[in-house]
Formats: C-alpha cells, structure tokens, sequence
C-alpha cells in the first residue's frame, strides 16, 4: 500500500493523485503544538478529513516528535512529552485511522552507556503502556538521525510481542547516517511494518523526490524483496509535484510497493 501526505490547500489535486494510485494519507497536520494547544483548529481539521467522502481507515497520522523525550530525567519534560504522545493517540482514534508514526528522538552522538540504557528501559516501558492503553491503533517507531540501527532494533525485538507496535522504517533518514541503507534493512527486517521513502545526497534530510539523489532505488527494492518485507510505504515529501515525480518514478521502474 501507497501512502501520501495531504495539504489542505491542495487537496483537489491530492485526491486525483489519490485515485490514481490507489493511496491512504499520512496527515502531517498533528505535531504541531499550536494545533495540539488549540481544540478548535484540531476539531476543525478532524472533521474536514473525515469529511473527504473516503475509507480513512488504511490512513496513519504522524504523531507529536519535536523535543518529545518519555526517557527525560526531567519529570516536566516526561509530562509534556506523556500529554503530546497521548494528544496524538487521542486524534487517531477519532480519526478512526489505522496507527501513528512517532521518532526515536535518541540523541545520536550520545554514546555513553548510562544514557542508552536509560532510553531503552524508559521507551520500552512507556511505549508497552501506551499499545495497552490504544490496543486499536498501530504505533509505528520512526528512525531519526541515529548513527547505527543497533539500539533501535534492540528496542523492537523488546517489544515483539506487543502485536500493535512496529517499526517504520525511514530510509532517507538511513541515507544519512553513517550505517549503508542495506544494513538498517536487514537488521530490522523483521519489525519492519511501515516505511517512509524520500530522498536526498546523504547528507541533509531534505525530502527530495524519489529517484532525483544518490539513494539506489532499484537495490533498495530488491532488499525489501529479499527481506520480506510488506510494509505499508509512505512517500514522505509535502509538495504535490514532488509526489507525482516519485510516484511515477516508482511505477515506472517497478519499485516496491509498485
């Protein structure tokens, strides 16, 4: 399955993209703390999707992700990142949509073992309460900047048997750390269930169109291939020309899920 993210204020042209390939949104509209600190704009966008004339129940929803840390020994930050989390969560459910997207946000150069184990016994625990507390929705784990896949694979074989948790799999993300692409895919493989694809030069995260940097399509295909892998993908870029390029790039050339 395809996804794509909707923008309001082209949503007529978003809809014929839609139709065409057969898409499910991922709204983008929800992160932002001044739709999240204001119930009339969240409501009004609520209902405007759910108002499309269209099945939003494939559809997912990136939640809450700047400065949101559950592993804070900070109590205040703990509260605030708690009350976005469980904002985002709130917003899904009454979109009747299928999960929500949220990052890692692990300090990438923070290498001290002290910290990683803090982060990984703070996201498992906070995270097993969290699919318990929404056990309809699917909370999907985002790779962010982190240098390796070695820690957040660590944490998805801790929550393997919570069934409504996965990862999503970032591959722009991948392309600019300093780990090759075929490695963050082999490793976390297994808990893989959603990916976002964009792309870019390896060096800034800057959601080009697919098949315009330096990432290797056809052999990111072929590995999800050989891997298994049957995630749902969004193509992680706002602007419309941009989904259109990619998407055609994909058809054309066959890349998964095409």
């Amino acid at each position: 399955m395809i996804q794509i993210i909707p923008r309001i204020e082209y949503l007529s042209k978003t809809r014929i993209l839609e139709e065409r390939y057969e898409a499910a949104y991922e709204y983008n509209d929800f992160y932002d703390a001044s739709v999240l600190d204001d119930p009339t704009k969240t409501k009004v966008l609520v209902n405007l999707y759910k108002n499309l004339d269209r099945d939003c129940s494939m559809d997912t929803l990136h939640g809450a992700y700047r400065e949101i840390a559950v592993h804070s020994k900070d109590k205040k930050i703990r509260e605030i990142s708690d009350l976005r989390i469980h904002q985002s969560m709130d917003i899904a459910e009454k979109m009747e949509i299928r999960g929500v997207v949220f990052h890692t946000n692990y300090i990438a150069n923070r290498l001290d073992e002290d910290y990683q184990k803090n982060w990984l016994e703070k996201n498992i625990e906070f995270y097993t309460q969290l699919a318990k507390e929404y056990d309809g929705l699917q909370i999907y784990m985002e790779n962010e900047f982190e240098f390796t896949p070695d820690l957040y694979v660590e944490f998805a074989k801790a929550m393997q048997e919570v069934k409504n948790f996965h990862l999503c799999l970032d591959i722009g993300h991948a392309n600019i750390s300093q780990t090759p692409i075929e490695t963050w895919l082999e490793q976390a493989a297994p808990y893989i269930a959603h990916m976002h694809i964009n792309d870019n030069n390896g060096n800034y995260d800057v959601h080009d169109a697919i098949g315009s940097g330096s990432i290797d399509w056809k052999k990111v295909d072929a590995l999800i291939r050989k891997f298994g892998i049957k995630p749902s993908v969004l193509v992680k870029t706002k602007e419309i020309d941009k989904q259109e390029k990619s998407l055609a790039y994909m058809k054309k050339n066959h890349i998964f899920p095409f």
